[in-house]
């Protein structure tokens, strides 16, 4: 169902809805309406993975060249029952309407090599698997995959005071990951474009570290 923004912002309003922006990576950036989770098409399928979401919770969509669509149907064959419909003229009717909106902010790999030694309160935080990880990564920084997101524990960490840098495994999840920060509060976060790739490319910049795995124990050793 297409929804006028008034329509849009009483279903916010009345029934705590949650927004699922599929729209671009590109058109993400120029601005997003609040609280927005952004899911690429290419990373619906992460929805319900993620846990984020209940199968009841209501459901508001805003999308661009009816992809939309395409993302309300899957969402509804992933077994969301609640879609209350899409915003109609998408993001430019949010804008003409002077509402309020967010950005996320986009930096280069050598941006967050040259603030690293200057930035007390900076945190690189890795959203990529532990098997990723594992085989490199930024000295010192924080490993929280993006599948943990939604646990409040491992949430912990993370803190308004901190400079957070995101860093994904080639950019993909970075605006994702950052939409589900914004929706919890922490708002001072940026990602870093191209994410791991950008940053082996100037891996001379960087200072990488590799999680050695622990040998295993051997009980003969002890005789």
């Amino acid at each position: 169902m297409s929804l006028s923004v008034a329509k849009f912002q009483e279903f916010l309003a009345q029934e705590n809805a949650f927004i699922i922006d599929t729209r671009d990576e590109a058109s993400f950036f120029e601005g997003f309406i609040p609280s927005s989770f952004h899911f690429k098409p290419e990373l619906i399928h992460q929805a319900a993975a993620l846990g984020l979401l209940s199968f009841e919770q209501p459901l508001l969509f805003i999308g661009e060249h009816d992809n939309e669509k395409i993302a309300i149907a899957y969402f509804e064959k992933l077994g969301f029952s609640n879609i209350k419909g899409w915003l109609e003229g998408g993001f430019a009717s949010w804008l003409n309407a002077d509402k309020r909106y967010d950005l996320v902010i986009e930096v280069e790999a050598d941006e967050l090599a040259m603030d690293i030694p200057f930035d007390e309160f900076l945190m690189v935080l890795d959203i990529r698997t532990e098997e990723q990880y594992n085989q490199g990564h930024i000295k010192n920084s924080i490993h929280l995959p993006l599948l943990e997101f939604a646990d409040p524990g491992s949430m912990s960490e993370l803190d308004e005071h901190f400079n957070i840098y995101i860093l994904s495994e080639d950019g993909e999840a970075n605006t994702l990951a950052a939409s589900i920060l914004k929706k919890q509060g922490i708002h001072n976060n940026r990602v870093v474009k191209g994410g791991w790739q950008s940053i082996i490319q100037l891996k001379d910049k960087f200072t990488i570290e590799v999680t050695k795995e622990k040998k295993a124990i051997d009980p003969l050793d002890a005789l």
